[in-house]
């Protein structure tokens, strides 16, 4: 009798551990779902330049200048205002372009034949489209306070209003995001490499948008634009990238985006009677509703991001 249950007893044995061995693979399953999901890999699109022939000439507009200072000059009458060393206004003054009159290029290397786009920013893009109107502009605060060492205000919201820091992202701790839930968990090891702020940049890119741009920033009167505030609503933002100003206070700008497919961001061009220009004056941006571009917005929509620059 005693022989017989030693025999039933082994395969309940057997069952056991082969439920134990179940057990481990699918926890380690999800260990690597969850490092895999809270870990992206940005990767650098293959863009295409492609000459665009374009037909009308820009005015302000140096095809030989090879920045954003040196390629569109203040219009008539105008200086560029004064912007200190440092500044995100000089590293936007000085960002490198790509050549005139071409063709934006797409992240899935296509290009498109988009006429309103005075210059075009020197700017890589990631190979899954991540980086469209709002995307760019973050990318592009993110660049600069990267570029000078002021690592600590790399922090973006996502659109559900969590927080995403690159200071604790490079030290292990990664956004852990189901449907409109996020929370903050230790998934790597300390990491300061540039691949890593990348990575970092697509995930913020991945949960950010025109929404969480609108809950970092305030609603400021058009009087007060300056270089990097934004002109933002529920579908699509644009940045204030450079102003000029004449002898009688009157101010201009240039003003930049990206869009739907991610593309290169840009200098935005308007028409003005017979001319093209890409500066806009205080006066159209002061009404109660504007164009730029192909998009309307309305005078609450102009906002400062954070403190500003």
């Amino acid at each position: 009798m005693g022989k017989n249950n030693s025999i039933a007893e082994k395969p309940k044995g057997k069952r056991r551990g082969l439920r134990a061995v179940l057990w481990l693979i699918l926890i380690a399953a999800l260990l690597a779902a969850v490092y895999i999901r809270t870990n992206p890999r940005w990767k650098a699109a293959e863009l295409s330049v492609v000459q665009a022939n374009r037909h009308f000439q820009v005015e302000s507009l140096d095809p030989h200048g090879m920045t954003l200072e040196t390629r569109i000059l203040p219009p008539e009458g105008y200086t560029r205002a004064a912007a200190e060393e440092g500044s995100f206004g000089e590293y936007l003054r000085k960002y490198p372009l790509l050549p005139d009159d071409i063709q934006l290029p797409v992240y899935d290397g296509s290009t498109i034949d988009f006429t309103d786009a005075a210059a075009v920013f020197d700017i890589s893009l990631g190979d899954e489209g991540y980086q469209q109107c709002a995307d760019s502009v973050i990318r592009l605060y993110s660049d600069y306070f990267y570029e000078t060492g002021q690592t600590d205000r790399i922090s973006f919201l996502f659109s559900n209003g969590d927080e995403c820091s690159y200071e604790r992202w490079k030290k292990g701790r990664r956004m852990l995001v189901l449907a409109g839930f996020s929370c903050e968990i230790p998934a790597a090891l300390p990491d300061d490499s540039e691949q890593q702020y990348r990575n970092y940049l697509k995930e913020v890119m991945r949960y950010a948008g025109t929404l969480s741009l609108q809950k970092e920033s305030e609603v400021i009167p058009a009087a007060e634009l300056r270089t990097g505030d934004i002109i933002c609503n529920d579908t699509h933002v644009v940045m204030i990238v450079d102003e000029a100003v004449n002898e009688d206070g009157e101010k201009c700008y240039l003003i930049g985006q990206s869009f739907i497919p991610s593309v290169c961001f840009h200098i935005i061009s308007r028409t003005e009677g017979q001319k093209i220009t890409p500066w806009y004056t205080a006066e159209q941006l002061e009404k109660d509703s504007f164009v730029i571009g192909s998009f309307s917005f309305k005078k609450e929509n102009i906002r400062r991001w954070k403190d500003g620059f």
